[in-house]
C-alpha cells in the first residue's frame, strides 16, 4: 500500500526499499542524502535538468554520500508542452507574477516516475517544504502517474532551518555558500526565495536579480520589436520564424537589458499563510504582454469573459498540482482551442523595466477600423429606436409600476 512519508523520523525508521530522490545539488537535498547515508535504503539522486546542462556538482555530492546519480533532460518537453500551456492561459499566479516551477515540477515528477520503473524504485521523493506550493506540484504528479509508489516528502513535518542544513553539512566537510537563497531556474521564470526574501517588509536586495537590470541602468533609448503569432502561440520575432526555445532564449536578454520582468509578491499555500517570492521572468512578460493584446482584439466579449474564467481556473489548478489531473488536462484543450482564431502580428516597446504595445495587426480582428465602410453601412441599416427601447426596457417598466425611482424622489 502505497505510503506518504512525511518526517524525517519516519524516514530513517521506516524507509523505502529504493528511493528516486529529486536533486539539483541544494542544499535541502544535500542535507537529506546525508540523513540517509547510514539508512537501509537503496537512493537514487535524479537531476532533472531544463534549458541548463549538468555542471557536475550534484553528481560528485551525491556519489559522496552514497547515491547513484542520474541525469534527465526535459528542456524540449518544457517547450512542447509546458510553456505553450501558460501562453495559452497567460498564466500569472493570482494575476501576479508568471508561474515558474509551476512548469517544470509536473515533469521532474514525469521523469522520476520514469526512473523508478527503470531501476526498481518503489518510491519517489522531494524536498519541499509546507510553505511550498511544489509539495503537491510533486506529489500529486506522481500519484496521478504511477498511484503505487510512495511519496517521501520528510521536510513537510520536519522544520529543520537553512542555518542548521548549512552548520551539519559543514560539519563533514561540505560548503554551499550560496545556499543563502532558494533559487529555482527554468527559462520560463527565476525564483527566488528565503533569507531577507522571506518578509515582504524588508526591501528588495538588488543583488539577487542576475536576468534583469535595474531600471537606471537600462539603455537610454529603448528597443522595438515585433511578435507574430499562430494559433495563439509566438512563431516569429521581427519576423524571422524561430522555434519557441530560441525566441525565449532570446527575449530574455533583450527584455532583461532593459530591465523587463521583474516581479516580487506573496504566494497563498495550503495552509493559509503566504510565502514572499521575487522573481524573474523576461520573455514570459514580454510574451504574454503581446498574447493578451491579440486575445482582446480577436476573442468577442463572451468568449474573452469565458477564456479569462478558464485561464484563472488552470493556473490555480495547476499551481495546486493538478498539471495531470481530469480538470487541469480538460482546461489545458480548452484554452489552446479558443486560441486558434489568434493569428497576428504585435509590436512592443521595451523601456526601463515596462513593454508597452505599439500597434496591432491581425486578419480577425474586431476592432471596427479594419472593417471599413462596411461596418457604417451595416449601422446605417440599424433599428436604433428599437435598440434604446429594449435597451431601457427593465427601467422603464419599474418607472412605471413603481412611480419616481427613490433617487428622483
Amino acid at each position: 500500500m502505497r505510503r506518504f512519508i512525511t518526517t524525517l523520523d519516519e524516514l530513517i525508521a521506516r524507509p523505502p526499499r529504493h528511493l528516486v530522490l529529486l536533486y539539483s545539488g541544494g542544499l535541502d537535498g544535500t542535507y537529506l542524502l546525508h540523513l540517509l547515508k547510514d539508512a537501509p535504503v537503496r537512493t537514487t539522486a535524479l537531476n532533472v535538468r531544463i534549458g541548463a546542462p549538468d555542471d557536475g556538482r550534484a553528481g560528485d555530492l551525491a556519489v559522496r554520500f552514497g547515491a547513484s546519480y542520474q541525469v534527465v533532460d526535459v528542456t524540449e518537453e518544457f517547450f512542447t508542452e509546458a510553456v505553450p500551456a501558460a501562453i495559452h492561459a497567460d498564466a500569472y499566479y493570482q494575476g501576479q507574477f508568471p508561474v515558474g516551477s509551476t512548469l517544470s515540477r509536473p515533469l521532474m515528477a514525469r521523469a522520476a516516475v520514469r526512473v523508478a520503473r527503470d531501476v526498481g524504485g518503489d518510491a519517489v521523493g522531494h524536498t519541499a517544504t509546507y510553505m511550498q506550493n511544489s509539495t503537491a506540484r510533486l506529489g500529486r504528479s506522481v500519484v496521478a502517474l504511477e498511484p503505487t509508489l510512495h511519496v517521501v516528502a520528510p521536510f513537510l513535518g520536519s522544520n529543520v532551518t537553512r542555518e542548521e542544513k548549512q552548520a551539519r553539512l559543514a560539519e563533514v566537510g561540505v560548503d554551499l555558500p550560496d545556499a543563502v537563497h532558494s533559487i529555482d531556474v527554468n527559462p520560463w521564470a527565476r525564483v527566488i526565495e528565503n533569507g531577507s526574501l522571506e518578509s515582504p517588509e524588508n526591501r528588495l536586495d538588488e543583488s539577487v536579480f542576475t536576468l534583469t537590470r535595474h531600471p537606471v541602468d537600462c539603455p537610454a533609448e529603448p528597443a522595438e520589436l515585433s511578435l507574430t503569432f499562430a494559433a495563439g502561440l509566438p512563431v516569429a520575432l521581427d519576423g524571422t520564424a524561430l522555434p519557441l526555445h530560441e525566441m525565449v532564449t532570446g527575449l530574455n536578454e533583450l527584455a532583461g537589458r532593459h530591465g523587463v520582468g521583474r516581479y516580487a509578491g506573496l504566494e497563498d499555500t495550503a495552509f493559509g499563510v503566504k510565502n514572499h517570492e521575487v522573481r524573474e521572468s523576461p520573455a514570459a512578460a514580454v510574451i504574454t504582454t503581446a498574447h493578451r493584446a491579440l486575445a482582446n482584439a480577436v476573442l468577442d466579449p463572451r468568449e474573452h469573459t469565458v477564456r479569462t474564467l478558464l485561464s484563472t481556473e488552470w493556473t490555480t489548478t495547476a499551481v495546486q498540482g493538478g498539471w495531470f489531473s481530469h480538470l487541469g488536462r480538460t482546461l489545458q484543450r480548452c484554452l489552446a482551442e479558443l486560441d486558434e482564431p489568434l493569428t497576428g502580428t504585435v509590436e512592443l516597446r521595451l523601456y526601463r523595466g515596462s513593454v508597452s504595445v505599439l500597434r496591432l495587426d491581425t486578419p480577425h480582428g474586431l476592432h471596427y477600423a479594419r472593417l471599413g465602410v462596411d461596418f457604417h453601412d451595416w449601422m446605417d441599416d440599424y433599428g436604433y429606436a428599437s435598440w434604446h427601447h429594449l435597451m431601457t426596457l427593465a427601467d422603464t417598466v419599474r418607472t412605471a409600476v413603481d412611480g419616481d425611482p427613490p433617487h428622483r424622489r
